[in-house]
């Protein structure tokens, strides 16, 4: 079995990583739970889906009276039982920054589904189910509870909920999280307790009550954004479903078609439509053409051809075969092709497999997070 790799950053913090790169395979599921609980050390279980091979690499970071941690991985549940502070003598918070994939956080009573750009505080001494799919990356900072707590406003009304990083004091968290992430390494002690103290301050700004009923509006009810991005993360599996989906809103099916009322054509619809899409990007991308018409509909989720043909037909009024007729030299401008049908502000999706130069950690065909502040979340 690996052990971790400490690798010295500065004489005041040391960066340790876990990665599962030379885990033979049978040893790797054991392995990635024992390095999750240096994670999250009150964990229960870790439930690996999508039946997956199990990977990720974890890089923690003492900062402070806390830690830094990034953490990326295959689509997992993760559940934990509440720290106790009496084990370590560490007792806090964990803010969790969503950069790449969804997540769902349970947690204190409250279910919030933690998109792109989203952060969610958590209790460390409750309990909580996690899950991530669509290879979540994750930012978390463990902040103590002596600096935080006494600075909330409302302890109670602030954990389980989330805010957004892309308006008022989230942003500018975000901002300071990002920074000291890439510097810390280079800050000395004294600094890093200022600037701890820094970021808790804005953690009670942005996740005050007030601040969370103004940039969290979509953590009451299921919204059509929310939904819409869950099937943005499993458009390629061909299992996807409108009870999945309903599954993870925890919704019932017919309130989620209440949902997709305003589209005029249904939860199924919008998969069916979406996928479409998708293939016909990717048949007129010379970069591809490599693949056949039946792989193509098949990366994109449909299970036969017929179906395929007969959905691309209606919505685009050709055949397949004819978009690569079509289709312009390599380097030639695709303005042609439709944009995508798209509700709220979704990454857009890009062809799968390699098209990302190889990065493991990005599912097949995922594309890029639109937002302002993708460079900066995803910078090493």
């Amino acid at each position: 079995m690996l052990e971790k790799r400490s690798l010295p950053v500065s004489a005041d913090q040391a960066e340790d990583i876990w990665t599962t790169d030379a885990v033979p395979e049978p040893e790797r599921e054991d392995y990635w739970q024992a390095a999750l609980r240096h994670l999250y050390p009150d964990l229960t279980a870790v439930e690996p889906l999508d039946g997956e091979a199990v990977y990720g690499r974890l890089v923690v970071r003492s900062f402070a009276d806390g830690r830094a941690s990034e953490c990326q991985q295959s689509a997992a549940r993760l559940v934990g039982a509440g720290r106790d502070p009496a084990g370590d003598g560490w007792d806090g918070y964990n803010l969790v920054l969503q950069i790449y994939g969804v997540g769902r956080l349970s947690h204190a009573g409250r279910t919030f589904h933690r998109r792109f750009g989203e952060m969610t505080l958590a209790d460390a001494t409750l309990p909580f189910e996690e899950v991530g799919l669509d290879n979540p990356h994750v930012q978390v900072w463990s902040l103590p509870r002596h600096r935080l707590e006494p600075l909330l406003i409302a302890p109670d009304l602030s954990i389980g909920l989330g805010i957004d990083s892309r308006q008022g004091a989230g942003a500018l968290l975000l901002s300071l999280l990002q920074t000291t992430w890439r510097e810390c390494g280079r800050l000395a002690r004294p600094m890093q307790h200022r600037i701890q103290d820094s970021i808790c301050r804005l953690v009670a700004l942005a996740f005050s009550p007030a601040s969370t009923a103004r940039t969290s509006g979509h953590n009451g009810p299921a919204s059509l954004p929310e939904a819409c991005a869950f099937i943005e993360s499993r458009l390629q599996d061909p299992r996807l479903s409108v009870d999945e989906v309903a599954e993870w809103l925890h919704l019932s099916r017919r309130k989620l078609e209440m949902l997709f009322a305003e589209t005029g054509i249904g939860v199924a619809g919008w998969i069916g439509r979406r996928r479409v899409e998708e293939c016909r990007k990717m048949l007129a991308d010379p970069a591809w053409r490599h693949l056949s018409i039946t792989e193509v509909a098949f990366t994109w989720g449909f299970r036969d051809l017929s179906t395929f043909n007969r959905r691309f037909r209606a919505q685009f009024g050709m055949a397949p075969r004819e978009v690569r007729r079509e289709q312009p030299a390599a380097g030639q401008d695709l303005a042609r092709v439709p944009p995508v049908l798209t509700i709220g502000p979704f990454r857009s999706r890009t062809p799968p497999v390699g098209a990302d130069g190889g990065n493991r950690f990005r599912s097949p065909g995922a594309g890029r997070v639109p937002f302002g502040h993708d460079r900066a979340l995803r910078r090493r």
